[in-house]
């Protein structure tokens, strides 16, 4: 599946309830990538004129992405620095937890986020971003979605 083309083709114009999760493709490149499809659009919006909104509003909306696999800086501060691009982004909520369990390199949940990122944050991406992407999941466990 590819990202740019679901938005330019006018897929979430279409089915502007339609929720989309990345998984196992990293996040670290998302906030690049969106100043990346705006910038694009910004000169060649002509190309696309059906196009309702910038490429950076569809995904903030419209996508999800998991953190299998997991980023994997030399230091917690690097991380810390990519998370904060993502955050910046507009994309605090988009972050779920995956531990590509039962493969040999799985994330083990307990090392896989690092300790530097608050507390907030880190339950956001372990269960309450999860739970604001999908739901039913939390209305059928009594749960309500983080903010």
């Amino acid at each position: 599946m590819q990202l740019a083309s679901l938005i330019f083709e006018g897929v979430f114009d279409r089915f502007p309830q339609l929720r989309v999760v990345f998984q196992e493709g990293g996040w670290s490149w998302v906030a690049p990538f969106m100043r990346q499809l705006d910038r694009s659009w910004s000169l060649l919006g002509s190309e696309v004129p059906g196009l309702l909104a910038r490429p950076s509003d569809y995904i903030r909306r419209h996508l999800w992405f998991t953190t299998q696999p997991i980023e994997e800086p030399d230091t917690q501060d690097q991380f810390v620095q990519l998370y904060d691009q993502f955050v910046g982004a507009g994309l605090a909520s988009k972050l779920m937890f995956s531990s590509d369990y039962p493969h040999w390199d799985f994330d083990a949940p307990d090392r896989a986020i690092p300790s530097a990122l608050s507390e907030h944050d880190r339950q956001g991406i372990f269960s309450g971003n999860a739970l604001a992407c999908y739901p039913r999941v939390g209305s059928l466990a009594g749960t309500d979605p983080a903010p």
